[in-house]
């Protein structure tokens, strides 16, 4: 079955049609009207007694003159932030690629032959659809531009690319207005990239005129349609990747491309209201957020070297978003995997940090601060820290990579990720997607069978809930109070209540609902992580022992029943991994049970509560008395 095959057949699926209703409810008049517009584009242009290809390609001016400087400058910068090891992938990667193979999203594809590029070949077109979506971004061009100073260190590179480009300025089936453009080689988000890759090559040829020549005016026809097709319609990250492409584009043109350099600064400041209070994008996914944070910080870098002014807006949110991303960064110096998120999209954390350091941003927040407009929240520090996502689902609009991962926990110990969230296979509408999204793939507390939002196929989402929570710090205790409700059927309530002090972390869980059932607590454990049962005559209780050695304590508190499997992760796009799983269950209307985290090894533990409130806790020989929560 192909991916739209199984798109159709989940949309049409009794169970699938009232996540569809709710998802549309959702959505804002302007993203309806896109939906809209984008399908009645389709279905006419083809069909116009004119060529909208060459209506582009007449619009790029004769001796069109360029202006790399800047870019050149500015992809330096970044090259040079991203580390070696980065800069070696990409070196990889585009060595590769000289031999006519891509490898994009853990799949390589033999794209390039005798007979040139299949740019719609079938292994291209292949689900999951975001492997074309970039490889018609001309990712392959990043390799080359971040990995090689410049083209005399990779001729054969060099020379690949400039024949794939002269490729696609030939073939038939690139053109625009061809059967189905705005899905595929022509959607705007592949454009964005396109103008963002396409202007990055064109200053890294430097001496070669005719390459150069021939990537400019592709720059430019590109730049010509995106500024016709920006996606205020969608919103989110693709706004943010169309306003940075056009002023990418009007960049290099400088005289030329004025308007589409101012253009690109009016999106771009549109979209600063997609970034909350502590900085962090509303999205909820570091992923996109490290992406939109770079597009932002080369816009305000291309600015400068332009010596244009930087909106205030501009120039707000490259702080604010670095501030975040530095208080959000864990012991491992790797993006937590919340929400949809997986690690190599986006640059390397500290190679963001670095960036913004480069380009003039003074972001000095300190790591493992909380973020509460996020609902990002961290107990402890140094190494060992616990991470708390308290935080409200992605914008009702825009709920695509929303996952039910309310009041879920990550956990570092001795610096290593221990216990961690599950990333995302694809966007394809797959059991693998549903599953990445559902409260099991989630290190939290599941009532029954039940979604406390529905979700279905690649970005179906049923009846939103919204989690509450406070953190406060009471005689060196730290606790964390977090709570939703479910109100559809079946009703239930989920508080979960987080203590630290000293080395140990207590979770407590308290489940409150009309009916009696299985209540689920899932602790997902890092795949290079083992998880073993200890028990030596103190209290039973299990051991994470990561490369380095023993590294935390997990013990089950007041839990009926505590069992180890195994779940799958999903650290990449395409990548599978199998990882241990402890969960603990409970049976009843109102269950409340836990666990204790710590990096010690404690025999005894016990929990002073009284079906309401907790009082304290006993360690061992030791007792500490607990703060009250409301």
């Amino acid at each position: 079955m192909s991916e739209g095959q199984s798109r159709l057949a989940q949309l049409t699926d009794t169970e699938t049609a009232p996540l569809l209703y709710e998802t549309v409810r959702n959505m804002e008049t302007e993203q309806l009207l896109g939906v809209a517009d984008r399908t009645l584009r389709q279905l006419i242009v083809p069909s116009l007694p004119v060529d909208a290809d060459q209506w582009y390609d007449r619009q790029v001016p004769s001796g069109l003159a360029i202006r790399p400087e800047g870019i050149r400058g500015n992809t330096t910068t970044l090259r040079r932030c991203l580390g070696a090891a980065a800069r070696e992938a990409h070196r990889e990667r585009a060595d590769e690629a000289a031999t006519g193979t891509v490898t994009l999203l853990e799949r390589s594809v033999r794209v390039a032959g005798d007979d040139g590029v299949g740019w719609l070949d079938e292994a291209v077109l292949e689900p999951p659809a975001m492997w074309a979506l970039q490889f018609h971004g001309f990712e392959f061009l990043s390799w080359a531009t971040l990995g090689y100073d410049g083209p005399a260190a990779c001729p054969a590179v060099a020379e690949t690319l400039a024949d794939w480009l002269a490729d696609w300025d030939d073939a038939d089936a690139t053109a625009i207005g061809a059967p189905g453009y705005l899905r595929r080689a022509w959607t705007p988000h592949a454009v964005s990239l396109r103008v963002l890759n396409l202007a990055r090559f064109c200053a890294w040829v430097r001496d070669d005129t005719a390459v150069q020549a021939l990537a400019a005016r592709l720059v430019y026809r590109n730049a010509a349609f995106l500024a016709n097709h920006v996606e205020h319609d969608v919103g989110g990250n693709h706004l943010i990747e169309n306003g940075a492409a056009l002023v990418m584009a009007g960049t290099l043109f400088d005289g030329e491309g004025e308007a589409w350099r101012r253009q690109g600064v009016d999106v771009l400041r549109a979209a600063s209201d997609q970034f909350l209070d502590d900085g962090g994008h509303f999205e909820r996914s570091p992923m996109y957020h490290s992406i939109a944070l770079v597009r932002y910080l080369t816009a305000v870098d291309l600015l400068r070297r332009a010596g244009r002014s930087v909106p205030d807006e501009l120039r707000e949110v490259a702080v604010a978003a670095t501030e975040f991303l530095r208080r959000l960064a864990p012991p491992d110096g790797r993006i937590p995997l919340l929400n949809d998120a997986v690690f190599g999209e986006a640059p390397p954390l500290p190679a963001v940090l670095r960036y913004a350091d480069a380009v003039g941003v003074d972001a000095t927040a300190a790591a493992g601060t909380s973020l509460p407009a996020s609902g990002y929240y961290w107990l402890g520090d140094g190494d060992d820290r616990l991470l708390i996502d308290g935080g409200r689902p992605g914008p009702a609009h825009l709920p695509g990579h929303t996952h039910n991962d309310a009041l879920s926990v990550a956990f570092w110990a001795d610096g290593q990720r221990l216990l961690t969230d599950t990333g995302t296979p694809s966007y394809a509408p797959t059991n693998d997607r549903e599953y990445a999204r559902s409260v099991a793939a989630h290190n939290t507390v599941q009532y029954g069978d039940t979604e406390p939002m529905p979700v279905g196929g690649s970005y179906l989402l049923g009846r939103r809930v919204e989690p509450s929570a406070t953190a406060t710090e009471r005689d060196g205790v730290d606790l964390f109070d977090g709570r939703y409700g479910r109100d559809a059927t079946p009703r239930y309530t989920h508080r979960r209540r987080v203590y630290h002090a000293d080395d140990w972390w207590l979770v407590w869980d308290t489940v409150d609902a009309d009916e009696a059932a299985t209540v689920t607590s899932r602790l997902h454990v890092a795949p290079e992580v083992d998880l073993d049962h200890v028990d030596d005559g103190g209290q039973p209780r299990f051991r994470l022992s990561g490369d380095g050695g023993p590294a935390a304590s997990v013990v089950p508190l007041g839990a009926e029943r505590a069992t180890v499997s195994t779940s799958r992760y999903f650290p990449a796009f395409g990548r599978a991994e199998s990882r241990p799983k402890l969960s603990l269950q409970s049976e009843g209307s109102a269950v409340q049970f836990g666990f204790l985290l710590s990096t010690g090894t404690p025999r005894s533990v016990a929990v002073d509560h009284d079906g309401t409130s907790v009082a304290g806790l006993s360690v061992d020989d030791g007792y500490r008395s607990l703060p009250p929560s409301k």
